[in-house]
């Protein structure tokens, strides 16, 4: 398992990009309207635009990939962790199931 984004989620996206692009310095790969990529190294940092009301994006989530999901959700379930989420086939290409760790933070394993 790799963590690949560390993803930050904002209400108003802009002042955080600006932070992290122009104060900051970090140099944004991937822009859009609701998603912005900062190449951080190995592991991404990348902001999502939140929705007000939305309990799955508020705060931090952590994106790691994996080979094989299956075997991953075989593992957790092993030691009693259950996905908050059930795997679901994401349209920018990868298959992700959500987790909760204990302190409230998101994280969703993926696997192309």
């Amino acid at each position: 398992m790799k963590l690949s984004f560390t993803i930050l989620f904002a209400r108003d996206l802009e002042p955080v990009r600006a932070f992290y692009k122009d104060s900051v310095g970090f140099r944004a790969t991937a822009e859009y309207p609701e998603w912005v990529e900062f190449d951080t190294g190995p592991a991404k940092l990348a902001l999502h635009a939140a929705g007000p009301n939305d309990l799955e994006t508020r705060g931090l989530g952590l994106f790691f990939t994996v080979d094989d999901l299956g075997t991953l959700a075989r593992r957790l379930a092993e030691r009693g962790l259950e996905p908050q989420s059930a795997s679901v086939d994401q349209g920018f290409g990868f298959r992700t199931a959500g987790y909760t760790d204990p302190l409230g933070a998101r994280s969703s394993s993926a696997c192309r």
